[in-house]
């Protein structure tokens, strides 16, 4: 396993993104990078917020939702270029990698150029976000927790899996929602919009943060808190899954810390 420099770990907030026609700086987007594993959740200003759960939301606010995005997996970086492997992606496969060419600003703020399209976008450290990183992923199926300084992101595979060939790319999430929800399958357009990503601070007890499932917004990441063993090398949820250790680059004294605060 790679591990990225030391530079590019912890929490990156995008302060914007440009592109021919394109100036977006409201999409709130988060990246938290551990020594090799990332987690990344991109939700809209605009996207639908409401407790409850997903079927107190109209058509049109899910085909809103499916303008989130989301992605996990392990990043490289190589003195030209960052690539981010997808092992888990809230929106249907495309063929095209996910690159970017990069340069540092200033220590704190990372300029990403497109490899394969034409944007660019900055990149700037979350405070409270380097001196712990690490990174689990449950026993029994993919999915993936990153843990940066104070900061998480849990990202999961939905309910039901998107009709995908990367090598011909189907249309975007809120396309095929929008189709699902015409053609009388409200139902399978709301199994693929439960693909939970989740982020938060540790220090105010794993709340939730922001979401791709938004009606968890302010809760806690476990309902109960997990167990956690003595080298928290692993804990165990509530239900009894299991989720063990990638990596961790910090104190293992203050990763046990992490975890007692979901306690309090």
């Amino acid at each position: 396993m790679t591990t990225v420099p030391e530079a590019f770990r912890g929490v990156w907030r995008r302060e914007r993104i440009t592109a021919p026609g394109l100036l977006d700086t409201t999409t709130r987007v988060f990246w938290v990078q551990s020594a090799s594993w990332y987690g990344d959740i991109r939700v809209p200003a605009d996207s639908p917020r409401r407790a409850g759960d997903v079927q107190g939301y109209s058509d049109a606010e899910l085909v809103a939702l499916a303008r989130s995005e989301g992605f996990a997996g392990q990043l490289t970086v190589t003195p030209e270029r960052c690539v981010w492997r997808r092992d888990l992606d809230y929106q249907p496969p495309t063929p095209t990698p996910d690159e970017g060419a990069w340069r540092f600003a200033d220590r704190d703020t990372l300029v990403e150029d497109g490899v394969h399209s034409d944007y660019q976008e900055i990149w700037v450290r979350e405070p409270q976000s380097s001196g712990l990183f690490a990174a689990f992923s449950p026993d029994d199926g993919p999915g993936l927790l990153v843990l940066a300084g104070d900061h998480f992101i849990q990202v999961e595979p939905g309910l039901a899996s998107l009709p995908a060939d990367p090598a011909f790319p189907p249309p975007a999430l809120p396309a095929q929602v929008a189709a699902a929800c015409q053609a009388g399958r409200r139902v399978l357009a709301e199994l693929w919009l439960a693909m939970p990503i989740c982020y938060g601070r540790i220090g105010e007890g794993w709340r939730i943060s922001l979401s791709t499932t938004p009606w968890r917004e302010g809760e806690p990441l476990w309902a109960a808190p997990p167990a956690c063993d003595d080298g928290a090398a692993r804990f165990v949820e509530a239900s009894g899954r299991i989720w063990s250790r990638l990596e961790v680059d910090g104190d293992e004294a203050a990763l046990a810390r992490a975890f007692a605060a979901a306690a309090r």
